[in-house]
């Protein structure tokens, strides 16, 4: 099994916030591809399971939707974390999620 880099630092909120937003980095660079004409595979699930390595597919329209707001993530069906963060919109393919609290001012400052 691979390692996964677990940040030393803050709450779990906080380490939550910090690996989404390291998949979110990850996503923006295939976004980056994508505008350059190069074919990426599907995006990252950018849930809190540090473990997860499932990949969805999202349109442009859908990446920028994503993208509206700093806290906000696309992940997996069923790849929340219900004491951090909500459901804004539930796609077949992939759930708009939004973070809250603690862990949503983390997103925003890693963003």
């Amino acid at each position: 099994m691979a390692e996964f880099f677990q940040p030393s630092f803050g709450s779990r909120a906080e380490r939550i916030a910090h690996n989404e937003a390291w998949c979110r980095d990850l996503n923006e660079r295939k976004a980056e591809w994508m505008k350059d004409g190069h074919l990426a595979a599907g995006f990252r699930c950018e849930c809190w399971q540090l473990e997860c390595d499932e990949r969805i597919r999202l349109s442009g329209t859908e990446w920028q939707e994503v993208r509206s707001r700093p806290n906000r993530f696309a992940v997996v069906p069923g790849h929340i974390s219900s004491e951090h963060e909500s459901v804004i919109a539930e796609h077949p393919h992939f759930w708009l999620i939004e973070k809250q609290g603690q862990a949503g001012e983390a997103a925003e400052d890693l963003a």
